[in-house]
């Protein structure tokens, strides 16, 4: 049977129909990472690229973190294997029968290492009145094949430092930014293990919570939260950037997620609330100063949940971004032309 006229024009621009006669791009493929984790909610997938170029996902499974590697740039994944030491109890922590383990975030280190945090909650306050949710971390030396053994950063003051959910920020230094959920950010040297804090504060001198912080090719520092900020002394000193498309409404920045490119650019990938559908893309071409105004939205009826938790993009090559995101009880993979998002 000859194609329909309609089939014919949407071949010719490089589309795919779906049903109802919608189209999007043939490149719009998502890959399958992980199916139906069981973790009973906040699967909250992460990405980074190793030195060699591996893809490393970890994403919460049934109270342990799990754990997926691909050589090929995304295309296919390894099955999918936890990471042992997550699903520890921390010895200084207290048992009880109420725990969880929460994801935090996985990054790849300068030194060639993947550093990966997450949360133990042990919850007991029927009794004891405490919800307790200690900051920990393990690293891989491998690339994401084997673990160390897990470590807990703080408490400070007797109070555990909670959630960190962007990516943690290596300093020249060797210690990491902590973008904590609960009060402005902290710096942790892991070899010492102490924490100090990190003088972030706008022009109104408030220091805000929950900011992701990174660092873009030329050095310069971008803090996104409740206002977006922008330093070029090393976080010295901090100038509000006017126009973010991506603001927070309210909501301390999740859902939201920044990616510094190698040339320069600087992508925004983000979703508005729980029942967000796509992924949305700004870009700035001039180091953070000025964004685009309309976002690139792709996968515009795909459920992409953004609250709680941000889809996570990392750069690929010097044309593509990769986009690691979870819809239903699924993690995804997108990979993306960095040239149909970041004009």
């Amino acid at each position: 049977m000859p194609q329909r006229p309609r089939s014919i024009l949407a071949a010719l621009c490089g589309l795919a129909l779906l049903p109802g006669g919608r189209a999007t791009a043939v490149e719009d493929r998502p890959v399958v990472v992980a199916a139906s984790p069981r973790a009973g909610g906040h699967v909250h997938p992460s990405v980074c690229r190793t030195a060699d170029g591996t893809l490393v996902v970890v994403y919460k499974g049934p109270n342990v973190l799990m754990r997926t590697r691909s050589a090929d740039g995304g295309k296919t994944w390894e099955a999918p294997e936890p990471i042992p030491t997550t699903g520890d109890r921390p010895a200084s922590i207290r048992e009880v029968a109420k725990f969880e383990i929460y994801p935090g975030t996985a990054d790849a280190l300068p030194d060639g290492r993947v550093l990966v945090t997450w949360n133990y909650i042990a919850d007991d306050k029927a009794k004891d009145g405490y919800y307790e949710r200690a900051l920990v971390y393990t690293l891989s030396a491998d690339g994401g094949k084997t673990w160390s053994a897990q470590r807990v950063i703080g408490p400070v003051d007797g109070k555990h430092l909670g959630a960190v959910r962007h990516n943690v920020l290596p300093l020249a230094d060797g210690r990491w930014l902590l973008p904590l959920r609960a009060g402005p950010p902290k710096v942790y040297d892991p070899k010492a293990g102490t924490l100090a804090a990190f003088p972030l504060a706008g022009p109104d001198g408030k220091a805000h919570a929950f900011q992701q912080v990174c660092r873009t090719a030329k050095g310069t520092l971008l803090a996104m939260g409740p206002v977006f900020l922008r330093s070029t002394d090393d976080g010295k000193t901090w100038a509000e950037v006017k126009g973010f498309p991506a603001a927070p409404d309210g909501d301390n920045a999740e859902g939201r997620y920044l990616t510094p490119l190698a040339d320069g650019r600087v992508l925004v990938t983000w979703g508005v609330g729980t029942a967000n559908k796509g992924l949305r893309f700004n870009a700035s071409a001039d180091d953070g100063k000025t964004w685009t105004a309309a976002p690139v939205t792709l996968l515009p009826d795909t459920p992409v949940a953004a609250r709680f938790y941000s889809a996570r993009t990392v750069q690929l090559d010097d044309r593509h971004a990769g986009t690691v995101y979870l819809s239903g009880s699924t993690v995804y993979f997108l990979k993306v032309e960095l040239d149909r998002v970041a004009k």
